[in-house]
C-alpha cells in the first residue's frame, strides 16, 4: 500500500534561499531542495483502489493561487532527541486560504473513508532533519532565519507518494493539481 500525503512544493528559487539558512553540520540532514514542500495532510498507507479515488476527487477543489510570505524559523522536537527545522508562513490571508484547502482536502479525504491526523494544522516548510544536534546549531539555524523575509508564488498542490529509502523519502508525485490565477 503506498505511503500517502497532499503539500505544496516550493518552487526552486526559494527553496535554495531556504536551505541555505541551515547551517552546515553532520548533526542536521537537509531535505533535498526538490522535496521541499508545505504539508497539507499526511494520510499514511492507502490502499491503492483509495488512492486512485482520492486522486480523482482532490482534482475537484477549486485551488486559488497564492503568494506566501515564508518568515522565521523554528524547530520541533529537539527536546526529544530528534526533530526538525521549519520556516513558518506570515502572510494571514495566505495562509487563511491554504487553510481553506486543507480543510477542504480534509472533507474529501474523511468522505472518502480515509483518516487524517488529528493534530492541529501548523503551515510550515521542515529545511531539515536531525537526531540530538548541538544546541547551539538550532540557536543558530534561528538567527539567520531571523531577518527572513522571503516572497514566493506558490503554483500547485500534489499528491505525493512517499517511498522510504536509506537516510531520507524519495517522494514520487502522483498526481498534481495546478492552481488557477481567476480563482483570487
Amino acid at each position: 500500500m503506498p505511503r500517502l500525503f497532499t503539500g505544496i512544493p516550493i518552487p526552486s528559487a526559494a527553496a535554495k534561499t531556504l536551505l541555505a539558512l541551515v547551517p552546515d553540520s553532520p548533526g542536521l540532514r537537509p531535505v533535498p531542495a526538490g522535496n521541499l514542500h508545505l504539508t497539507l495532510h499526511f494520510l499514511g498507507s492507502v490502499a491503492e483502489t483509495q488512492a486512485v479515488s482520492l486522486a480523482a476527487a482532490l482534482a475537484d477543489i477549486p485551488t486559488p493561487q497564492v503568494s506566501v510570505q515564508l518568515s522565521a524559523g523554528g524547530v520541533f522536537g529537539h527536546k526529544t532527541g530528534s526533530g526538525v527545522l521549519w520556516v513558518g508562513l506570515a502572510s494571514s490571508s495566505a495562509v487563511d486560504v491554504l487553510r481553506s484547502l486543507q480543510q477542504q482536502q480534509r472533507s474529501v479525504i474523511e468522505r472518502l473513508g480515509l483518516r487524517c491526523e488529528d493534530r492541529e494544522w501548523q503551515p510550515h516548510v521542515t529545511v531539515a532533519r536531525f537526531q540530538n544536534p548541538d544546541q547551539h546549531l538550532l540557536q543558530q539555524f534561528q538567527n539567520n532565519c531571523r531577518h527572513l523575509s522571503l516572497s514566493t508564488e506558490l503554483q500547485s498542490c500534489v499528491l505525493w507518494e512517499s517511498q522510504p529509502t536509506l537516510g531520507t523519502s524519495t517522494y514520487l508525485e502522483r498526481q498534481r493539481y495546478p492552481f488557477h490565477p481567476q480563482l483570487q
